[in-house]
């Protein structure tokens, strides 16, 4: 895989086009579909709402965002209700996220989320522009990747390396029994994913009992954190992301493609 952008395919001087035009044409002639491994990936009509890319193969979708720096907690995307309604409706695009070093005009790192692990609650609005604006009134939002367990950033390219295909694909692919749960139902899953990222290979269930405060904070409705801690482990190691060894002992499974490590 060439990680070097095409100098020559950009005469724009805005710095933002520029990086804009580079990363996308690269994406477009190098990369492939992390779904079902493709090497074609088609680019929408300029200016399509909430995609850029899609699979001819399989006809998934993908929304590319770019930087020089690496992505933090929060990422910019586009119009708050336009995302609130794709993700509600499942509709919502995979999201490409590459970053790039502006010296050597080449990819360092190159990640997909699958669109299965968005849900509403990762998903804040931005403050409405003034009302002096040219689009008064209008939200934007953020997605808050940090609500993302690791599992979901799947890496292509990783520190300047492209990863093995075939782990690519099967970590895709160990993440999508997402797509079966309701979308409402997926901030209370990965969250305990969340939580279980942050414990040891070994743990028992009064390690993932700890984070009962802050799982409360956080959906203050609900009066039975613990049955629904439970109720999501029981889904992970169901899903052989866990493994459940008697008597409140659960153990990760280990495994080079889930943990996200390169191939």
């Amino acid at each position: 895989m060439n990680l070097v952008f095409d100098a020559d395919v950009s005469r724009y001087r805005s710095p933002s086009q520029k990086a804009r035009v580079l990363t996308e044409t690269w994406t477009a002639k190098i990369a492939y579909c992390p779904r079902c491994g493709n090497g074609t990936l088609n680019h929408f009509e300029n200016n399509a709402p909430v995609k850029d890319f899609f699979c001819p193969a399989c006809y998934t979708r993908y929304e590319q965002k770019s930087s020089k720096k690496d992505f933090g907690a929060r990422v910019l995307a586009s119009d708050y209700q336009q995302m609130m309604d794709a993700v509600r409706n499942r509709i919502n695009p995979d999201l490409f996220l590459l970053t790039y070093d502006i010296l050597t005009l080449s990819v360092r790192s190159f990640f997909v989320i699958p669109k299965h692990f968005f849900h509403p609650g990762i998903i804040i609005p931005r403050p409405p522009l003034r009302a002096t604006a040219r689009r008064a009134g209008w939200t934007g939002c953020l997605i808050q990747l940090s609500e993302i367990p690791y599992n979901g950033r799947i890496y292509i390219v990783k520190d300047g390396f492209e990863r093995e295909k075939s782990f690519v694909l099967k970590q895709y692919h160990d993440t999508l029994f997402l797509e079966d749960q309701a979308v409402s139902a997926r901030g209370w899953l990965l969250d305990v994913w969340n939580c279980v990222n942050q414990l040891p290979a070994t743990f028992n269930l009064n390690d993932v009992y700890a984070f009962e405060p802050q799982l409360k904070n956080k959906y203050p409705g609900n009066m039975h954190v613990r049955d629904k801690i439970r109720q999501q482990l029981q889904i992970l190691r169901d899903k052989n992301i866990i493994q459940f060894n008697g008597n409140g002992r659960y153990s990760k499974i280990s495994d080079e493609s889930i943990s996200g490590t390169n191939g």
